[in-house]
């Protein structure tokens, strides 16, 4: 069973980049990014302004029927589309790459975030639905981040998968994958849903949209794929503006100024903001200047102006939007309240406002998820046997140990008082070494300089001692570090969740995962 141990302020606990802990914060200089207060009252206003989009509702049901006509879910899922073609009825949107067996922990906890802000808005505003959705990124060509997992500490690595766009990989190869998870003891009904989906179907997407469905269904989360025909084809005169105009660069200029003078540009716009897609490939578009065609990059392909015009006309499924224009491309399919991410993504999207703006899309609200970490109940009873909480590791964990050793040392073995003292005594002694000769005040304060060194030299080496004494607290502070922060990262950056999966786990997260709340929460599971 998994259960709430504590949870403490996210902005207090070092992870966040500071724009993010500044749009946290509430900094007024930041409020030209965002468009409405990161506050639940706001959505009032937000679901108003929404409600002004042009969404193709009828579009969007057409499509999530021709997706999940293959895959089985439940009622709830099927009523949430067929929501949609209510105007009253609104979204709230998490999204990534399709990732081996989910990827890292941290995409279970911005679902979670996800479908718990539905909940929250249905009580608010209990005339409206609200949906939640996960877009699934599946024209990401990033084989590196894609292609593994770690489970039980042991990284489960999907060789070769393929190229191009990720969801187009072909599943056949992934049994090897799922024999290795066989043998980190995972969770059976895990194994059961895994090789079902391998049987059934052929492209990593899909199978990606079948698993995320499988742990979530109970929940009504409707999984989106954004690589399709009828999508692009209402995204066409967006792909047109940006590949001939190069939109992005002049919309955005005066944001990524603001960011790259007081914190960093997450994203900075390109000349052209798509990539074209093929079979087995995912390039950038580029313009030559000389012969005036626009080139994808290592190909041979290459496109005049009319031709360009005729390709996103007759094929708009051929091109890709980079990460300036996924969010608005999203935002124009879905009648989508807010996105919730990770820091690194609302990075991101706080450069976009004027591009949203420019293309008359309403700009939604930016979700921080909640971030969490899981100790087990061995971890606990240390943590309560040192007297230690988990936000105490946050930081650097030498200087952990360092504290927690001087803090638990011998009183005589503690040098500060003779420290101080030291200080006290050169003090007098430079005064009488000044008023006997004014030359002599240097040499004085290079021997309290040398006499202090070798006092903290020698504190240095007790303490270092001190730990030998407390070798055993010592291992076992760097044991519950080793949980907290794997290979010196943190956990829900690197673990995955199928150690800890039960329904209960879920819905566990679930009704913890208040991102208004802005907090890191701590789990206790006594499962593993």
């Amino acid at each position: 069973m998994l259960s709430l141990l504590q949870q403490i302020e996210l902005t207090k606990t070092g992870i966040l980049p500071a724009l993010i802990s500044d749009y946290l914060s509430g900094k007024e200089s930041l409020s030209h990014l965002s468009k409405y207060p990161f506050e639940l009252s706001a959505f009032r206003k937000i679901i108003a302004d929404k409600a002004n989009d042009n969404t193709d509702r009828k579009l969007l049901v057409e499509v999530l029927n021709y997706q999940y006509s293959n895959i089985p879910t439940f009622q709830k899922v099927t009523d949430n589309i067929k929501s949609f073609l209510a105007d009253n009825t609104f979204t709230v949107v998490a999204a990534h790459q399709p990732c081996l067996f989910m990827g890292s922990l941290y995409n279970i906890y911005k679902i979670a975030c996800t479908i718990n802000l539905t909940i929250q808005l249905k009580k608010e505003f209990p005339e409206q639905n609200f949906v939640p959705v996960f877009w699934l990124g599946t024209e990401d060509h990033d084989v590196e981040e894609l292609n593994h997992a770690f489970v039980n500490g042991k990284k489960i690595e999907w060789n070769k998968p393929g190229t191009g766009a990720s969801g187009r990989w072909k599943t056949a190869s992934m049994q090897t994958v799922i024999e290795e998870l066989k043998s980190t003891s995972a969770n059976a009904e895990i194994i059961t849903i895994l090789e079902n989906g391998l049987k059934q179907y052929e492209t990593f997407g899909k199978f990606t949209q079948y698993f995320v469905n499988e742990i979530f269904k109970e929940y009504g989360l409707v999984v989106i794929d954004g690589d399709d025909v009828r999508l692009k084809k209402k995204f066409s005169a967006v792909i047109k503006e940006e590949v001939l105009n190069s939109k992005a660069v002049e919309v955005l200029k005066e944001n990524v100024e603001f960011l790259e003078t007081n914190y960093k540009a997450q994203a900075k716009p390109r000349g052209i903001n798509f990539f074209y897609l093929g079979e087995n490939y995912r390039e950038r578009i580029v313009f030559n200047s000389t012969s005036q065609k626009f080139e994808v990059n290592n190909t041979s392909i290459a496109f005049s102006r009319d031709e360009i015009i005729s390709e996103i006309e007759n094929h708009p499924e051929r091109f890709s939007p980079n990460v300036i224009y996924r969010p608005l491309y999203q935002e124009m399919i879905l009648p989508n309240l807010a996105f919730v991410g990770g820091a690194g993504e609302l990075s991101y999207w706080l450069e976009l406002k004027p591009l949203f703006h420019y293309f008359k899309v309403n700009y939604p609200m930016q979700v921080m998820r909640n971030s969490a970490a899981i100790i087990n109940a061995s971890a606990q009873k240390k943590l309560e046997k040192l007297n230690l909480k988990a936000e105490d590791f946050f930081g650097d964990i030498e200087q952990l140990i360092n504290r927690y050793v001087q803090q638990n040392m011998n009183a005589d073995s503690n040098l500060t008082n003779e420290k101080k003292k030291l200080e006290e005594l050169f003090d007098s002694i430079l005064l009488k070494a000044e008023s006997s000769d004014v030359t002599l005040k240097q040499s004085a304060s290079g021997e309290k300089q040398k006499a202090i060194t070798a006092l903290e030299n020698l504190e240095a080496k007790m303490l270092k001692a001190e730990k030998r004494k407390q070798e055993t607290a010592v291992n076992q502070i760097r044991s519950i570090h080793a949980i907290l922060f794997p290979d010196g990262v943190l956990q829900e950056r690197r673990e995955s969740f199928i150690p800890y999966y039960t329904a209960d786990f879920i819905s566990e997260i679930i009704f913890n995962s208040d991102s208004f709340k802005k907090s890191f929460l701590f789990y206790l599971n006594d499962k593993v």
